[in-house]
């Protein structure tokens, strides 16, 4: 382009030089022919040929000096320019990062997703000095922050165990076995909702857990294996008993088939979309008698986790807690002293946590150690 810009001028000075030349001819005609015709003798006050010699000589040497000085001026203008960029570029190379690194709007107008990446997967690469790992760690954080479609803010998990107690005939429920952990989760969080309906469903078939699984911000899925005799549609193995919205309950929709049962919870969120809302909801669900152990985690990327488990209303001996946090940061767990009467357990971390981080409680029951001893 600058090219084209260049010939595009030296044509045209060409072309003016050429017209003083010709206009300078034109004069010098005319001031010769002018004496010989007796009715144009009153011109001959204007000195055709003087001004025709300056005209033709003004356009001769234009192109003549153009030529001349055309190369020494472009040395001088490149020199110019380079030396401009060597004593500039620290100053415009710092402002660019600047702006990148400081201004998101800048950013933002100029650059692609795939260039943004690209920018983060090269700084990573230099800061961690490992080109292949610092890619593949950031495109599999990216993969998880941009899938989720909401941001879950100070979550709480409060859970209670206790046992299941047979009805005063001495005979137990017909979908509960006899032995089992009643559990009661209690979980609040504060986000901008992405859909103004939760569903809650309780699975057997495999293959529908699965597919339920792909939508974690409005669906929460809870899977019994058909081996543990526990029967997923009915609402002594699962039931949804509270939903509230910034503290206003909402209403509970239940619907149920072979082997499946979904709660359906419209929350109500009219107004300004974009403001956040503390969303708290309450669940019961039984535990299979040969399990010991239960993991609880979060499904969109949260800002603050609090875990807590109660097992004071049960035979449980001792209680581990495995955590599957992947942060530099450290958690901090709880646990009661022997010296009171409840036992509780829980970890509490400030960090951010991804999709399905979060404890495993694996517990021994008193029962299992009498038939050990």
């Amino acid at each position: 382009m600058n090219d084209v810009f260049n010939r595009l001028l030296r044509t045209k000075k060409i072309l003016a030089g050429l017209v003083f030349a010709f206009v300078g001819i034109a004069f010098m005609t005319a001031g010769s022919a002018i004496p010989a015709v007796r009715e144009l003798g009153w011109l001959n006050v204007l000195p055709w040929s003087e001004v025709g010699g300056i005209l033709f000589g003004a356009g001769l040497f234009s192109l003549w000096l153009d030529s001349y000085f055309e190369r020494e001026r472009g040395e001088a203008d490149e020199a110019r320019l380079r030396r401009l960029l060597i004593e500039q570029a620290p100053a415009m190379k710092e402002a660019v990062i600047k702006g990148f690194a400081f201004e998101n709007e800048d950013l933002r107008r100029v650059a692609t997703p795939e260039l943004l990446d690209n920018i983060i997967g090269s700084s990573l690469a230099m800061r961690l000095g490992d080109d292949e790992f610092a890619r593949e760690l950031y495109a599999d954080i990216r993969d998880q922050a941009v899938r989720s479609v909401e941001r879950w803010d100070d979550a709480t998990i409060s859970i209670r165990l206790s046992m299941l107690r047979r009805n005063p005939e001495g005979v137990p429920h017909p979908s509960l076995p006899d032995g089992g952990l009643g559990i009661t989760v209690t979980q609040e969080y504060t986000t901008v909702p992405a859909s103004n309906v939760r569903r809650f469903v309780s699975v057997s078939d495999i293959e529908d857990y699965r597919a339920l699984s792909h939508d974690p911000a409005t669906t929460f899925v809870w899977y019994y294996n058909p081996t543990s005799g526990i029967d997923a549609s009915a609402k002594d193995a699962f039931e949804l008993v509270q939903f509230t919205v910034d503290g206003e309950e909402r209403p509970i929709r239940r619907s149920s088939r072979k082997d499946s049962q979904t709660y359906s919870v419209n929350l109500g969120v009219d107004g300004d979309p974009k403001r956040p809302r503390t969303i708290a909801f309450t669940y019961r669900l039984q535990q299979a008698p040969q399990s010991r152990w239960m993991q609880f985690y979060v499904d969109q990327p949260t800002r603050g986790v609090d875990i807590e488990l109660d097992y004071s209303d049960t035979d449980i001996a001792h209680v581990n807690m495995i955590d599957f946090i992947a942060s530099s940061q450290k958690s901090i767990r709880s646990k009661t002293p022997d010296s009171v009467p409840d036992r509780k357990i829980g970890l509490r971390f400030d960090g951010w946590v991804m999709p399905h981080g979060g404890v495993a409680f694996v517990w021994v029951p008193e029962r299992d150690i009498r038939q050990i001893e």
